[in-house]
């Protein structure tokens, strides 16, 4: 095999397949990638067994071949090399490997394709779109709430679900929950799937690395999904299990409704987790006639109070939060305002924007 590339566009594909090699995988072949040419490009491929990752990338093909490379010796070499040089990569039937660019030569040894796990196939058969952006956005308005507690596996990832013409993610982690949706699919798509959340932590960083707001294509069978982004394909095992009934955790019924400013409200939040400590991470909200205190203490820190002018005739409440859990949810909300629907101090808060009711975050209360 011998190639010639640009260090930009050689270093971009390495980028993309790289983060999916694990250098202390029990198997040697998974610390390296895969490398060959296909028609007039060089395809590189990488997978941990649970996600794998692959991309196109512009070359000149002297002459055809595959290898698996040592990922990240290779990555860090590419790095190095001097700018505006073109890179010359052979590999021989000795599993050698040469890389050239200007007066810098190296050698590397490679392993087989032939050694290397078969990755999946994107499912052409399966397949509906949703905008690059939209999905982005969907995914980061619901990724943060996924639990990490590996005893409820079928908690750690995000829950996707396309009925009746619409695309719904759902994420929860037992004391928080976040619910985003949007119309506009075929009526006839009817998935259900958990997708782990390395895989949705690996699709969010494909995007943001992407310009434009192109279509993204999604399949997905009966334990995997796929998501292809451009030159980029992606795709990983679904959690296998069912999902709790998420739709029961969400309140239908409130008390009260309060209007709050995002901006102002997340920098109260962050006031006071300043004063929480692990022991104790509760902040205090107490709704006043048209004011809100938000207040923390921690024994051998000190105490904090904030106000906010809210509009609450209504009688006074008390209800304590983990300042984390607010945090998490302001910082994904798009808009100036958010919609606080509360009962009591004892049962879950309800937080969307005031615009968009696709959006939901549910939040369980602290006990003080």
């Amino acid at each position: 095999m011998k190639v010639i590339c640009g260090k930009e566009e050689l270093l971009r594909g390495t980028q993309i397949v790289q983060t999916i090699v694990s250098p202390r995988s029990t198997l040697p072949i998974l610390s390296n990638f895969l490398f060959e040419t296909e028609g007039d490009k060089i395809k590189l491929s990488s997978t941990d067994l649970e996600v794998g990752v692959s991309c196109y990338i512009k070359a000149e093909i002297v002459k055809e071949g595959n290898i698996t490379i040592p990922a990240k010796r290779f990555g860090d070499i590419i790095r190095e090399l001097p700018e505006n040089q073109d890179i010359e990569i052979r590999a021989d039937e000795t599993n050698q490997i040469s890389i050239k660019s200007g007066k810098s030569h190296f050698v590397l040894m490679g392993l087989p394709k032939s050694d290397y796990p078969v990755l999946p196939t994107f499912p052409e058969d399966k397949v509906f779109t949703i905008p690059r952006q939209e999905l982005k956005t969907m995914l980061r308005r619901s990724v943060f709430a996924v639990s990490t507690d590996e005893t409820r596996y079928v908690l750690n990832g995000v829950y996707l679900i396309t009925e009746e013409g619409s695309l719904k993610l759902v994420s929860t982690d037992g004391r928080r929950l976040a619910f985003v949706s949007r119309q506009g699919l075929d009526k006839k798509l009817a998935y259900h799937a958990i997708i782990p959340t390395k895989a949705v932590n690996e699709v969010q960083r494909v995007l943001s690395a992407q310009e434009g707001d192109e279509e993204t294509k999604i399949g997905v069978t009966e334990n995997q999904i796929a998501f292809k982004i451009d030159s980029v394909t992606i795709i990983s095992r679904l959690i296998d299990g069912v999902f709790p009934n998420y739709d029961q955790v969400i309140p239908k019924k409130h008390e009260r409704q309060i209007k709050l400013k995002v901006k102002e409200l997340l920098s109260c939040v962050r006031q006071m987790s300043l004063l929480t400590s692990d022991k104790s991470s509760i902040v205090k909200f107490t709704f006043g006639k048209n004011i809100l205190r938000i207040s923390a203490s921690a024994q051998g820190l000190g105490s904090g109070e904030v106000e906010m002018d809210v509009d609450h005739p209504g009688t006074n409440l008390e209800i304590a939060f983990n300042p984390a859990f607010l945090i998490d949810v302001l910082k994904n909300v798009d808009e100036d305002e958010i919609y606080m629907e509360l009962s009591n101090a004892l049962t879950p808060a309800l937080i969307r924007p005031v615009k968009d009711k696709d959006y939901i975050c549910v939040v369980m209360p602290m006990r003080v």
